[in-house]
């Protein structure tokens, strides 16, 4: 990876996330609302609750997607869940990819043009705000498309795999450390992991912030 996003923050905060996980979604809400009252350095870290899911195939799925018309694309949406940072209900029902192994080599690409957060919040909102599949080409494309990412560019690296091994490193180096479900965080060498509590998150950081 060349380049980390929202590393000139004062306090240092390391986060693995899944993006089909409610809590994940809720604590990187409360991450970036935090960011605008202490200065954060959040990095954003792959991990998977599907690890053995079977991945998926770009070449099959583009050349199915491509016979799809509008209509047909927009009524595979699921309703809403909730907004970024609210506590979802559930999984989006029906989601049809089980692995988020591709989603993740896509915010790979955005980290290192610096836009991994604009590219989370984007895909996020696919995911949990229109029920989108977080494995189809149309979600992944429409997020790099809106935030202005390259997809001239962006299709033929995820589709050579160039980011696959990277996510798949980062996942286990996250086991071995310990990781055991997501959302973790790293906050001033101290692990936090689940559902941590908005004002346990703040007084996490603040902790940190006071120790430097």
């Amino acid at each position: 990876m060349n380049g980390v996003s929202e590393l000139s923050g004062n306090i240092s905060v390391t986060v693995w996330f899944d993006y089909s996980c409610p809590h994940s979604h809720r604590g990187l809400g409360w991450l970036d609302t935090l960011s605008g009252e202490l200065p954060l350095a959040i990095d954003r870290r792959p991990y998977l609750l599907r690890p053995d899911a079977p991945l998926n195939t770009l070449l099959t799925q583009d050349r199915a997607i491509e016979t799809r018309s509008p209509s047909q694309i927009e009524s595979g949406r699921r309703p809403p869940l909730a907004p970024l940072g609210a506590q979802p209900v559930a999984e989006p029902f029906s989601s049809r990819s089980l692995s988020t192994v591709l989603v993740h080599e896509a915010t790979a690409f955005a980290k290192d043009q610096g836009m991994d957060r604009d590219y989370y919040l984007e895909v996020a909102g696919e995911y949990w705000q229109k029920g989108s599949d977080l494995g189809s080409i149309y979600t992944l494309r429409r997020a790099a498309t809106k935030i202005g990412l390259d997809w001239g560019t962006m299709w033929p690296t995820l589709e050579s795999g160039h980011y696959r091994p990277w996510v798949m490193e980062e996942h286990w180096a996250a086991v071995e450390r310990g990781v055991k479900g997501a959302p973790a965080y790293l906050i001033g060498g101290k692990m936090y992991t689940g559902a941590v509590g908005l004002d346990d998150m703040r007084a996490a950081l603040e902790s940190a912030g006071s120790d430097r």
